[in-house]
């Protein structure tokens, strides 16, 4: 549920910190992008006031298409120690990304429950999480309008900081140095399916138990094959039963998606997944739901 009143929170950005952002999104002005916010705080409960100071950058394995957008969490955190080492008080206050690309003006569901999700992790530092979403480029200054989130601990409200609680200040960058990220490496042809196969369902079960918890793993004795079954909330709130299935019997592990029988929700939609395959079961939901999430905003139901 969105609560537009302002949420307990106020917010002093520097300048050079939405430079920065602006840079990112000049850069990719046909994929999303996105990064993490740095800064401090005061204040506990009722009120915060939030101070956002520098920004860690998506990262050189980030993933990124015209309507979702993935960092590369290992190289953030490094990047993030580092920074703390040299400025203890910095906090990871929130993440920021853009639609501005996709013209979806305001959080999606995915992004809603992704938040949630991270407030709500018992290893998250604060009790709240703030968000920044790019959701226009202008012609003059600002380059972009941006709106702002605000996430509590367990509270299944997403509250939007009005702009009068929002000030830019003039205030020093945060370092963020660069990591030279760790190289990976390949696995041998004669082993590349069953490695592929077993680290993408390692990586599947940690991300669905994650932001997805009601897919759930099973196995199929018929098909010796593991498959996900669940139902998949959409953005105005409706749901459709998915069945993410793996096949191993190519050179790679290959997943395909398929729904139970639903006339109501943009069967066109989903008969253009008939025949697909993904290297991963995450990556046939996500797409799945964003085209799903799509076609529901466009008006579509076809």
């Amino acid at each position: 549920m969105f609560r537009t009143k302002k949420g307990g929170a106020s917010v002093s950005i520097a300048r050079a910190t939405l430079e920065s952002i602006f840079d990112e999104c000049d850069m990719y002005n046909i994929d999303e992008t996105g990064g993490r916010l740095l800064g401090t705080f005061a204040g506990k409960g009722a009120h915060y006031e939030i101070k956002v100071t520098g920004v860690i950058d998506p990262g050189p394995n980030a993933r990124r298409t015209s309507t979702s957008f993935f960092q590369d969490g290992d190289y953030q955190e490094k990047v993030f120690r580092e920074i703390e080492a040299r400025n203890p008080d910095v906090e990871h206050l929130g993440n920021w990304h853009t639609h501005h690309v996709n013209g979806f003006p305001t959080l999606s569901g995915g992004d809603i429950t992704t938040y949630h999700n991270i407030v709500n992790h018992k290893n998250h530092n604060t009790d709240f999480f703030y968000a920044l979403l790019v959701v226009r480029k202008n012609s003059g200054n600002p380059r972009y309008d941006v709106r702002h989130f605000f996430f509590r601990r367990d509270d299944d409200r997403v509250y939007e900081i009005p702009p009068t609680s929002v000030h830019v200040i003039d205030a020093p960058l945060l370092s963020t140095a660069q990591i030279e990220p760790q190289k990976e490496v390949a696995p041998t042809p004669a082993d590349v399916r069953k490695s592929h196969a077993n680290a993408e369902r390692a990586k599947d079960k940690e991300f669905f138990a994650e932001f997805y918890p009601r897919l759930k793993a099973l196995f199929s004795e018929k098909l010796g094959t593991f498959y996900w079954k669940g139902p998949l909330t959409l953005v105005d709130g409706s749901a459709i039963d998915i069945v993410a299935a793996e096949s191993v019997d190519g050179p790679a592990a290959e997943y395909s998606i398929i729904t139970t029988p639903n006339k109501t929700i943009c069967p066109d939609t989903v008969a253009d997944y008939k025949g697909r395959t993904f290297p991963a079961a995450r990556h046939a939901v996500l797409n799945l739901e964003r085209d799903l999430n799509q076609a529901l905003y466009h008006g579509s139901r076809k």
